[in-house]
């Protein structure tokens, strides 16, 4: 047994990872066995988990469906394991977080420890002040839902090699998914509501930032929502082709409804962020109220300017 099977498979492994599915609570799944219900009597539970997942009698159950409405009038699926698979997937990701963290790019900022959309914002300004002053704006065509099982397992397979472990996430990727109409098998795409799907979904795009930053573009990625940076307008429209057939080859699409190539000077909205010029705005306000107010700061001291210190303290406020 490798070290990676070795630790996953630990039953202290499983008790952290029991604590923190409980932790983040959440709804049952198919079987109807709540967080309380299992908690009843986790010692024994988690022990039976943690040895069918040993012995190989482990299977995930399928997910269930679950329908959010939206604001705007969509709706956004979740897809929810049971309370048990929450727990397996967990102990796996306490152990491959720490392996994928030093593998992962530095332009990644979405399902990170000690990361989030605040980094990425100010990466932005950072690119921006070194004169990366052209933007395309984009973000993936129903991302999740779209991921291509066997190129996933590939580029799982290039960071764990474990035949076991890539057998369980095989067997995530690929569970059903419990409907009105009864449970339908996914032919690709991975279930949003599954603990191990962020992990996954940055495995997956990992070659999509190595291929950006390996050139002179610049990359911030938050999930499928991302900016490409150019230093003129000539490179970032030589750009959006290269990212469009780059996605193609990884059976993705870039979202035209939602892309565009822009500058500071015009001005462009990422990660609840308005950027103009010099100045960045949170888009917490009415946006006529924003748009007043960036009318009203032209010709004027521009506030805030962004730089760490000030950053930290408008995003603290």
């Amino acid at each position: 047994m490798d070290i990676i099977a070795n630790e996953f498979l630990k039953l202290s492994n499983f008790q952290r990872a029991w604590e923190k599915v409980a932790e983040n609570r959440g709804c049952a799944g198919i079987d109807g066995e709540t967080i309380d219900k299992f908690a009843s009597n986790q010692t024994i539970n988690i022990y039976q988990l943690r040895d069918g997942v040993s012995n190989s009698t482990y299977q995930p159950q399928p997910c269930k469906q679950v329908i959010i409405p939206k604001k705007n009038g969509s709706r956004r699926e979740l897809k929810i394991p049971t309370v048990r698979d929450r727990i397996v997937q967990q102990a796996l990701l306490n152990v491959l977080y720490p392996i994928m963290e030093d593998k992962f790019s530095a332009a990644s900022f979405a399902y990170r420890p000690n990361l989030s959309y605040l980094n990425a914002v100010e990466k932005v300004a950072d690119w921006r002040d070194n004169g990366y002053c052209w933007v395309l704006d984009a973000d993936i065509v129903k991302f999740f839902d779209n991921i291509v099982h066997q190129r996933l397992l590939k580029e799982v397979r290039i960071h764990i090699d474990n035949s076991g472990i890539l057998c369980l996430i095989k067997s995530w990727v690929s569970v059903g998914v419990l409907t009105e109409e009864g449970v339908i098998l996914p032919q690709k795409g991975i279930p949003q509501g599954a603990v191990i799907s962020p992990m996954l979904a940055n495995i997956y795009l990992h070659e999509f930032d190595e291929f950006i930053t390996a050139t002179d573009l610049k990359l911030v990625r938050y999930a499928d929502d991302f900016l490409i940076l150019a230093s003129t307008q000539e490179r970032i429209l030589e750009a959006q082709l290269e990212i469009i057939s780059l996605l193609d080859s990884m059976g993705l699409m870039m979202n035209a409804e939602k892309t565009q190539i822009t500058n500071f000077n015009r001005g462009f909205r990422f990660l609840g962020h308005g950027f103009l010029e010099n100045a960045i705005f949170p888009l917490d306000v009415n946006s006529e109220k924003l748009k007043s107010g960036i009318e009203k700061s032209k010709g004027k001291k521009k506030v805030p300017i962004l730089n760490k210190k000030p950053m930290q303290r408008m995003f603290q406020a």
